[in-house]
């Protein structure tokens, strides 16, 4: 199962915040505010109840979708940037990119 990360908020400061708690759990950075966690349900359950409690006093758009894999692995990568092809390698077990 998968635990997307995603989020809009206006001040940096909650934005560091954000990613480092995300990541501090395991999550990884797939784009600039977009994270992906992959785990066992129960795993990814905590993960919800964990980033709740941390984003709840964060103004601006915060948002988890958990996810199966099948709907991550359907996914369809239009364009990225160049500088991104690197990232794109460490992160093939989560991406596929259509050429």
């Amino acid at each position: 199962m998968l635990v997307m990360l995603a989020y809009d908020v206006p001040e940096q400061r909650h934005q560091t915040f954000l990613r480092k708690e995300f990541e501090r759990v395991g999550g990884q950075r797939v784009q600039y505010s977009i994270y992906l966690f992959r785990g066992e349900p129960h795993e990814c359950e905590r993960i919800i109840r964990y980033m709740r409690r941390a984003a709840r006093q964060i103004p601006g758009d915060i948002r988890l979708f958990p996810m199966e894999e099948s709907i991550w692995d359907a996914q369809i990568v239009i364009a990225e940037i160049a500088a991104n092809t690197q990232r794109v390698a460490t992160l093939q077990k989560f991406v596929i990119v259509w050429d």
